[in-house]
């Protein structure tokens, strides 16, 4: 067990910034590095922390002996960068979500991890929240019986907030595999989430082992189902006030309100575990979080076949970029821009026409 990791932090926006100070905060570990293309960027977060600012991270990587390296850049680039943290004997290496901007890069990330023993995990921080860990419980406790669907609804991109969605649903789930998916997309805008292309609209029906149905929605339009609610043989559970849950079942009259118990970690703590090899493996592993970016590239891979995608997926490359540089997705609403980080020449999110409700109004 070491006394002390050393970390370093690529990407110095809002995220890298959280990072480091979870980072700081904890006895074991000290940040000692921090990277970014932007000098300024890099200067500030490294005068917070006392750290060396770099604007390369090769030569922080070749500079440092660093042991846990936080990746949190765009999706686009953040494949490349944790091979290389890989490559350089880097001990463990924490990303943001989403894992990538493709499977195929989820896929060549755990590669060179596994090939250089090193660990990776991504930020799925809802696996650690009160409510999901007590959810997940009484899941597997059975206070529902056998669980037969669940439900959920976000927006502003399957990438972007859909990858919480996903990998919840996973979580509460005891992390079944899935079977097969079926999906929906829309693009009429040239809408872009952090540089990678995004959907305008999507949907998703998920069937994971067992024959448990994942029923998923993103920027559909109102009126909007209740996305927190999971059904079962024998009951019913969802999200109450004040952080609570409300579970209906056989075993008492009406809804029984059940307050979770305070978790005693969070997703840094449990990665120094990790390192220490005190838990077998991060709830958040980048294992569990490649299953997330599958199923997302399912839903889109669905439109582009016009078919159910059986797992496992085939096509390594994003669906979504095929879609469009095929032309079957083409822009009909003009105006490239990014939901996240706007473009130099952006002006404002173009207006997408609403869907027909149905059955049609009556004149």
């Amino acid at each position: 067990m070491s006394d002390l990791y050393r970390v370093g932090i690529v990407g110095c926006g809002g995220m890298g910034g959280a990072h480091a100070r979870e980072w700081a905060a904890k006895p074991r570990t000290r940040v000692v590095a921090v990277m970014d293309v932007n000098q300024t960027a890099a200067e500030r977060l490294a005068t917070e922390y006392g750290a060396v600012p770099y604007t390369d991270y090769r030569t922080m990587f070749e500079a440092e002996r660093l042991d846990i390296v936080s990746i949190t850049t765009w999706q686009s680039v953040r494949a490349e960068i944790t091979i290389t943290a890989a490559n350089a004997g880097i001990t463990g290496i924490f990303g943001e979500k989403p894992m990538s901007a493709s499977l195929g890069e989820a896929e060549a990330m755990l590669e060179a991890c596994e090939r250089h023993g090193v660990k990776l995990a991504i930020g799925h921080q809802r696996r650690f929240d009160a409510q999901n860990v007590e959810a997940r419980r009484l899941i597997a406790a059975g206070a529902i019986g056998q669980p037969a669907a669940m439900l959920r609804r976000d927006g502003e991109g399957l990438l972007n907030r859909g990858t919480h969605e996903i990998d919840e649903m996973r979580y509460l789930l005891s992390d079944p595999m899935p079977l097969w998916v079926i999906g929906q997309v829309t693009r009429q805008t040239d809408r872009w989430e952090r540089r990678v292309r995004c959907e305008d609209r999507c949907m998703g029906l998920i069937c994971f082992e067992g024959g448990i149905r994942g029923v998923y929605e993103s920027d559909l339009p109102k009126p909007g189902l209740r996305g927190d609610v999971v059904y079962g043989s024998d009951g019913v559970l969802k999200r109450g006030p004040e952080r609570t849950l409300l579970l209906l079942n056989d075993k008492e009259a009406g809804w029984q309100t059940i307050v979770p118990p305070a978790v005693g970690t969070n997703e840094f703590q449990e990665f120094i575990d990790w390192l220490d090899g005190t838990v077998e493996e991060h709830r958040s592993s980048g294992r569990q979080a490649r299953v997330a970016m599958e199923i997302m590239m399912a839903i889109y891979e669905s439109l582009r076949i016009r078919d159910v995608v059986q797992f496992p997926l085939a096509t390594k490359a994003n669906p979504l970029d095929l879609l469009v540089e095929d032309g079957t997705l083409p822009v009909t609403i003009p105006g490239r821009y990014d939901i996240r980080a706007p473009f130099p020449e952006q002006a404002s999110a173009p207006e997408v026409k609403p869907v027909p409700t149905w059955p049609p109004k009556q004149q």
